[in-house]
C-alpha cells in the first residue's frame, strides 16, 4: 500500500521522454514508478512526430505504474526547449484598502500587471517568478502578505515559450490517456530538488546536460536570476565517437558509458579498447585516450556554447558554485571539467529528501523528473484559498459562532 500523496512527473526531453511517480510525505519522496524511453518523435524538446511521441508516452507511463502499482490521471509535464526564453519585469500598484493591509488579491494583482507586457503572438508566458517584492521603499521582502503599505511593487521573471509547442506536447499527453495538471520548465523542477537554499543565495549555476540540449539557470541572492538552453548535449558527444570510431551509434554509446572520462586525470596511463567497426564485422583497438580527447573536445564546444552567458552574468551577480545534473552528469570528471573552466566549486546534482532505487535516486539524468513531483505553481501566484486569511475573516468567523 502506498502512503502519502502521489504525484507524476513527466519529462518530456531532448531525446528521452521519463516518467516518476512517487509518493510526498512532508519533505520526502520515495519512488513508486520510474521509466525512461528514447523517443524519435521528439527533438530538442518539441514534437516533431506525434504518433511516435504517444506511443513512447503511452510505454512510459505503462511501465512506471506497472512497478508503482497504481494508475494515474495526472501529471506534471516537465518541458524543455530552445524556443524558450526568459526576461524581466516589473509592476507596481497602490495598496486601496482602508487599513492599507496587503491581501493576497494585492499580490496577484501587481504580478498580473507585471505579466502584462508585449510578447510576440506565437508565444505564451508558462512561468512568472517573483524575484522580490518592494513594500513603499523597502526592498527584499520575501512575502507582503499582511504588511501595511501604500504601494506594492514586484519584480518577476517571465518565462515564455512557443505556444504551438506547448499546445503540441500537451495534446500528445491527452492523446496518452493522461491530464496535465501543470506545465513546467524541467530546470526549475531540478532547482527545487537538487540546490540548497544556501547556494540559491550565495549564487549557483544550474547546468543540466540533456541529449540535444544544455540548459543553464543562475540564482543569486535567493532568486532565479537568468536562463539559456544552447543546442548542444551529450547526444552530440556519443555522435562524435560514432563518426571518428566509424562505428554504430549504440557501439558508441556503450564505449562513451564504459570508457569515456571527463578530465584526463581520470584515465590510466596505458590503456587499449577493442570495439566494432560500422560493418559489424571488423575488430579494432583504440587507445582511451584518444575517446577522452574526443569526448574533452566536445565538452569544450558546449562550453563555449554557453561561456558568454555565464560570464555576463558572473558581470552582474555573485555566483560561487556549479551544479551539473541531466544525462550528460553521469560522465566522471564532468564537476571537475566544470570547477577547472568557471574556477567555480562544482558539484554533480542529485535529488535530496528521496528515497528508492539507488540507480534512480543516485542518477542525475532524472533529477528533473523527480523534482517534477514537488514544484509548486502556487509559489509563482498565491492562491486565495492558501496563506492569510480575509482581513476581516477571523473576526467574522467567530461572530457567526453566536449570530
Amino acid at each position: 500500500m502506498i502512503n502519502g500523496t502521489i504525484q507524476a512527473g513527466l519529462e518530456i526531453g531532448s531525446t528521452t521522454i521519463k516518467c516518476i511517480i512517487g509518493s510526498i510525505t512532508g519533505n520526502t519522496i520515495k519512488i513508486e514508478g520510474h521509466a525512461s524511453v528514447d523517443c524519435k518523435g521528439i527533438r530538442e524538446g518539441s514534437v516533431v512526430n506525434i504518433a511516435q511521441t504517444v506511443e513512447s508516452i503511452k510505454e512510459v507511463i505503462e511501465r512506471s505504474e506497472e512497478l508503482a502499482k497504481h494508475n494515474i490521471k495526472y501529471v506534471n509535464l516537465g518541458i524543455h526547449g530552445s524556443h524558450i526564453e526568459s526576461k524581466d519585469n516589473e509592476a507596481a500598484i497602490a495598496i486601496f484598502s482602508p487599513d492599507k493591509e496587503i491581501g493576497v488579491s494585492d499580490i496577484r494583482q501587481v504580478i498580473e500587471s507585471a505579466r502584462a507586457i508585449q510578447i510576440p503572438m506565437d508565444k505564451q508566458i508558462i512561468h512568472s517568478i517573483p524575484k522580490e517584492y518592494i513594500v513603499d521603499n523597502q526592498r527584499g521582502v520575501v512575502d507582503p502578505r499582511g504588511m501595511v503599505a501604500n504601494h506594492l511593487k514586484v519584480e518577476v521573471y517571465l518565462i515564455t515559450a512557443l505556444a504551438s509547442a506547448i499546445t503540441n506536447l500537451k495534446r500528445c499527453v491527452e492523446k496518452a490517456g493522461i491530464e496535465v495538471n501543470n506545465c513546467i520548465l524541467t530546470s526549475l523542477g531540478t532547482a527545487g530538488i537538487t540546490l540548497t537554499e544556501e547556494e540559491k543565495k550565495i549564487g549557483c549555476f544550474l547546468i543540466d546536460i540533456g541529449g540535444t540540449l544544455t540548459e543553464i539557470t543562475c540564482y543569486s541572492q535567493g532568486a532565479i536570476r537568468g536562463f539559456k538552453a544552447v543546442k548542444n548535449g551529450s547526444y552530440y558527444i556519443t555522435n562524435d565517437l560514432a563518426y571518428i570510431l566509424k562505428t554504430s551509434f549504440e557501439e558508441a554509446r556503450k564505449i562513451k558509458e564504459d570508457y569515456g572520462f571527463a578530465m584526463d586525470k581520470y584515465l590510466p596511463k596505458e590503456g587499449k579498447i577493442s570495439y566494432m567497426k560500422l560493418d559489424g564485422r571488423t575488430k579494432v583497438e583504440i587507445p582511451v585516450r584518444e575517446i577522452s580527447k574526443i569526448i574533452v573536445d566536445r565538452l569544450d564546444d558546449i562550453y563555449e556554447e554557453m561561456e558568454g552567458f555565464i560570464m555576463m552574468l558572473r558581470e552582474k551577480f555573485l555566483v560561487a558554485s556549479c551544479v551539473i545534473t541531466g544525462g550528460g552528469a553521469a560522465l566522471p570528471g564532468i564537476a571537475e571539467y566544470f570547477e577547472e573552466k568557471t574556477g567555480l566549486i562544482s558539484r554533480i546534482g542529485l535529488p535530496r529528501n528521496c528515497t528508492g532505487e539507488d540507480a534512480i535516486i543516485n542518477s542525475p539524468a532524472y533529477t528533473g523528473a523527480i523534482g517534477l513531483l514537488k514544484y509548486d505553481i502556487n509559489q509563482e501566484m498565491p492562491s486565495y484559498t492558501r496563506g492569510t486569511k480575509g482581513r476581516r475573516g477571523g473576526l467574522l468567523d467567530w461572530l457567526k459562532k453566536f449570530f
